[in-house]
């Protein structure tokens, strides 16, 4: 049979006409319109000149439509059924047309999407420079992630690239309950986060106390930036330069906008533990330390460990004592000490009484340690040389008053009032204090060995 030439350019419109008439199935009709092309010819339809082909189903079914992209858009979708293949409207759940909204309950991802050429996947951008809504918002209430990105580990490429030339933030995050930014590395050669720039602060961490309220000591331990290290001998927080013209490490500032507080402050809050809590360490030739008042310097250590004061030094002991090794019992503060004879460079608790190889009074806490180092060893003894220091004392001279001269007792590492007739080399101080009382007791004496 032959085909009437269509006569209108309406696509959608004149496929749902023709479908109902050759193709549509219904209990009313005697029988389906059957057209049977030969072998490799087909079902065609032309417009009204019969130059340009319009639509044409092969007698293999495969269906084409040559002028598709320049036909008038129509507000139907046509859909293919699976089941029985035949082309017509789609159903209310099938496809989307914009705005679209829609809530399924499906097991199975609900938009996915492989691009395996080299273009993208997706794209969504806003061309209006006044709108204010958001791009693309993702929501979850469930225990998954609401945006995950996986790499392979030979890719180079960024998870998320962020291009911004504004002023806002290029990343905004706020949490109510867990971290607001978690970055996780198990690489050596990796960093958890990273910033890069060539001017500006890189990293800010600002805390702004508000849920201290006026309880001041609830942001006591919160750190606006805290650096922690689980593993053996790790560091918590590093600072490094690598510009040769210098710069800093790290730098701590307080009174900035008119505030308060201390610009750096060292803890070991293990009473139990040895270690030291502040450690400088050089290899360079410069000072150790420098302390500035004012943008001048007004003390220093150098490389050599020697202290330079503008203003001289005060400190909480009344006099200046050495470190001494000995032997025998170990000495005491308080104890008077004397010559080893026996062992030279060494000392030993005093054995009697006026002894002229005294040495001093072993002081309880010196103002200046002399000859003492980060080496030395904990626990020795220190002689005090010159200044004021308690000494142990007996009656056995009489009654002490301030002004006496004393000398060793015969009680071991005790004085006692020197005699009118003192043999040289035998005194040790002049007592600033009385005793009268007791056997034995203690007395501030003023060094003065003679």
């Amino acid at each position: 049979m032959s085909v009437p030439k269509i006569q209108s350019r309406q696509l959608l419109g004149l496929l749902s006409i023709l479908l109902a008439q050759l193709f549509a199935i219904s209990a009313a009709q005697a029988a389906d319109v059957v057209v049977q092309p030969s072998a490799g010819s087909g079902l065609v339809v032309k417009d009204n000149t019969g130059a340009i082909e319009r639509f044409r189903v092969s007698e293999t079914g495969l269906i084409s439509v040559s002028g598709w992209p320049t036909l008038p858009e129509q507000l139907s979708q046509m859909c293919i059924n699976s089941g029985t293949g035949v082309l017509g409207p789609c159903a209310a759940t099938v496809g989307f047309s914009l705005p679209y909204a829609a809530t399924v309950s499906s097991p199975s991802t609900l938009f996915n999407i492989t691009q395996s050429g080299a273009g993208g996947t997706l794209s969504a951008a806003i061309s209006d420079a006044a709108n204010t809504t958001t791009v693309m918002k993702v929501t979850t209430t469930g225990l998954g992630n609401g945006l995950d990105v996986q790499l392979p580990a030979s890719s180079g490429a960024r998870g998320i690239d962020v291009n911004h030339s504004g002023v806002g933030p290029g990343v905004f995050v706020t949490s109510q309950g867990g971290n607001a930014i978690w970055g996780f590395v198990n690489s050596m050669s990796a960093a958890a986060v990273i910033g890069d720039g060539s001017s500006g602060e890189v990293i800010v961490a600002r805390h702004n106390g508000a849920v201290c309220g006026l309880n001041i000591g609830r942001c006591a331990g919160i750190g606006a930036v805290v650096g922690r290290h689980d593993g053996p001998l790790g560091i918590a927080v590093r600072g490094f330069v690598t510009d040769p013209e210098g710069g800093t490490g790290v730098l701590g500032q307080a009174g900035i906008s008119g505030g308060s507080g201390v610009a750096g402050r060292f803890e070991n809050v293990n009473a139990a533990s040895p270690t030291t809590t502040l450690e400088v360490a050089t290899n360079s030739t410069g000072n150790l330390i420098t302390l500035a008042k004012s943008g001048t310097n007004v003390a220093r250590i150098d490389s050599t460990g020697k202290g330079f004061f503008n203003g001289g030094t005060q400190t909480g002991g009344a006099d200046v004592a050495e470190l001494i090794d000995f032997r025998g019992n170990t000495p005491r503060p308080g104890d008077v000490v004397e010559i080893d004879p026996e062992n030279s460079m060494h000392y030993r608790v005093s054995t009697g009484a006026e002894s002229a190889l005294v040495a001093g009074v072993i002081t309880t806490k010196p103002g200046v340690l002399m000859n003492a180092t980060v080496e030395d060893a904990t626990g020795l003894p220190a002689l005090a040389l010159v200044g004021r220091v308690p000494v142990k004392v007996t009656l056995e001279g009489g009654d002490i008053k301030p002004g006496d001269l004393l000398v060793s007792a015969s009680l071991p590492g005790h004085a006692k009032k020197a005699p009118i007739q003192i043999r040289p080399g035998t005194v040790i101080g002049k007592a600033l204090q009385s005793y009268s009382s007791g056997a034995t007791g203690s007395v501030e004496m003023l060094v003065m060995t003679r």
